[in-house]
C-alpha cells in the first residue's frame, strides 16, 4: 500500500503568490504521476484552497484532476466542508445529517478514515464528543484492518511551532486520544496545518505533519533542490508500519 500525502495548497486567485501556489501544486501532481510504481491514493490533508469558494475548488480541481491515481481530500480550517463534500469523493459518510466531513474508505489494503477537526470557534483544531463516537463506532466495526488516520491539525506538541498546541483545548486532544486508545488496527496518523515536518504521539499512534505544497508559506529549513521546490510525502507500507519518504517535485 502506497499513500502519497499534500497538504496546505492554498489556492487563492486573490494571493499575491496565486500563480507560484498554482504552480506549486502542479509540479506535486506531475511527479506523483511519473512514480513507478504509482501511489494507490493520494490524500491532501485540507486547507486545499485559502477561504475557500467555488472559483477557488475549480481552479484547485483543473490541477488535482490530472491526477493519474485516486484523491481523497480531508476538510482544513481554511477549506469549506460543504464545497470539500461537493467536489471530491469522500468515502462513506460517518456522520451523515451532520455539517462535520468525517468518513471511511475501505477500498484499499489499509482502511482511511478521514476526521474532521475543524473548531467553529478559531483556526485552530477541535474534536467533541460527536465525532470521537463516531470515530470509535468506526473503527469497532473492523478491528482486524489495518487503518490510517488522516487530519488536519497534529494533536501532539509541534515544539519547532510559534503554536506548539494547535487544538483549542487540551481536552480536544484527550477526547480524540480516547476515541483512538486501544484501537491496535491504527498504525498511523497523518496531518498538515503546521505548514512544516513534524512528529510525535496520540495515544500511542505515530502521527506526523507534511510541510505545506506552498513554499511561500512553507515552514522549516531545506536543503538542495527542495529549497526552491515544493515537497510532498510518499507512505509505504512494510511490514504493518508506514515508511515516509519527503519528496522533492522535479
Amino acid at each position: 500500500m502506497i499513500i502519497a500525502q499534500i497538504s496546505d495548497s492554498h489556492i487563492d486567485p486573490d494571493s499575491p503568490n496565486a500563480a507560484a501556489r498554482v504552480r506549486d501544486l502542479e509540479r506535486c501532481v506531475d511527479d506523483i504521476n511519473g512514480l513507478d510504481p504509482l501511489p494507490d491514493v493520494v490524500v491532501h490533508t485540507g486547507d486545499l484552497t485559502h477561504n475557500g469558494t467555488p472559483a477557488k475548488y475549480k481552479e484547485a480541481l483543473d490541477i488535482l484532476r490530472r491526477l493519474r491515481c485516486p484523491l481523497h481530500v480531508v476538510a482544513g480550517n481554511r477549506d469549506d466542508r460543504a464545497l470539500i463534500a461537493a467536489n471530491f469523493p469522500t468515502g462513506r459518510d460517518l456522520l451523515p445529517g451532520t455539517p462535520f466531513v468525517q468518513y471511511s474508505v475501505d477500498a484499499y489494503a489499509v482502511r482511511l478514515i478521514a476526521l474532521d477537526t475543524l473548531s467553529e470557534a478559531s483556526n485552530m483544531g477541535d474534536f467533541c464528543a460527536i465525532r470521537a463516537n463516531s470515530l470509535r463506532q468506526a473503527l469497532n466495526e473492523d478491528a482486524g484492518k489495518p487503518t490510517a488516520i488522516f487530519m488536519h491539525h497534529p494533536p501532539f506538541e509541534v515544539i519547532e511551532s510559534k503554536y506548539r498546541w494547535q487544538f483549542d483545548a487540551p481536552e480536544a486532544i484527550a477526547t480524540l486520544g480516547r476515541a483512538l486508545g486501544g484501537q491496535d488496527q491504527v498504525v498511523r496518523a497523518f496531518c498538515g496545518h503546521a505548514h512544516r515536518a513534524a512528529a510525535g504521539l496520540i495515544a500511542g499512534i505515530p502521527v506526523s505533519c507534511v510541510p505545506s505544497v506552498a513554499i511561500d508559506l512553507r515552514l522549516g529549513e531545506f536543503t538542495g533542490a527542495a529549497k526552491t521546490a515544493p515537497v510532498y510525502q510518499i507512505h509505504r507500507l512494510d511490514s504493518g508500519h508506514f515508511v515516509t519518504e519527503t519528496r522533492t517535485a522535479a
